[in-house]
């Protein structure tokens, strides 16, 4: 009988749409799969537009007029963000705090103190290289902090370009995390680590899972709603 259910099941259907909304062309991605309800997401690549199958056109675009404010703010972040290979970096955040783009050589790439990061240029690469390889540092120290209430310990910390997942965690047990977090608060890397890490006890959503992200990181909540509202902030260096 299962079977047979899963068989009969439709597999998600991905299509490129467009409508135009006050004068203005709102382009869209939309997943039809099997699901309640229609949700809405916009990610770096734009708005995406997930509905159950059969989902009336006019439905949809009366759920995207209702939510037009949202998404052309969102929409016009991502554009304003859209960085090319010689774009010139200024300033960015690290750990939530602003630091200035210094290009110069410098024996410390990063000066914490002052909130300078040294770069050979403020070329958007090279700024991207330096803060990648603080991140991977940092992830590893915060991974440590916790060892000694875990019962189980990650295989490797590796990061990920991903740009849909903040983190990951495989059955071998190796965690990655996107380097953009370290442009983030400390509060938030930590709830996304908390997250993976309790991937090594349970690899799935289930209520014991986030019991464990709570015995980790017992204000996750907060973090998580923060994380929400500052995601699209987080892609400057894209």
């Amino acid at each position: 009988m299962w079977k047979k259910l899963l068989s009969s099941r439709k597999a998600p259907t991905r299509e490129k749409k467009s409508i135009y909304i006050n004068s203005e062309l709102v382009e869209f991605t939309h997943i039809k799969k099997s699901k309640k309800n229609i949700s809405l997401k916009i990610d770096p690549d734009g708005l995406i537009v997930s509905t159950p199958f059969h989902t009336d056109d006019i439905y949809i675009q009366n759920v995207i007029e209702k939510k037009f404010d949202w998404i052309s703010k969102y929409l016009k972040q991502i554009s304003s963000q859209t960085n090319s290979e010689n774009k010139q970096v200024d300033i960015i955040s690290i750990l939530g705090e602003k630091y200035k783009v210094v290009p110069e050589d410098h024996s410390i790439e990063i000066n914490h103190e002052d909130k300078i990061i040294f770069c050979k240029t403020n070329l958007v690469n090279d700024v991207k290289n330096i803060v990648k390889k603080f991140a991977l540092e940092y992830f590893k120290n915060r991974v440590s902090s916790y060892e000694n209430i875990l019962e189980i310990k990650p295989s490797n910390i590796q990061l990920t370009n991903a740009k849909t997942k903040w983190g990951s965690c495989s059955n071998d047990k190796n965690i990655r995390l996107s380097w953009r977090l370290i442009q983030t608060c400390p509060g938030i890397i930590d709830y996304v680590i908390s997250h993976e890490l309790a991937h090594l006890k349970h690899m799935n959503h289930s209520k014991l899972f986030w019991h464990e992200v709570e015995r980790i990181c017992p204000n996750y909540k907060i973090y998580k709603k923060q994380l929400k509202d500052q995601s699209l902030s987080l892609f400057t260096l894209d």
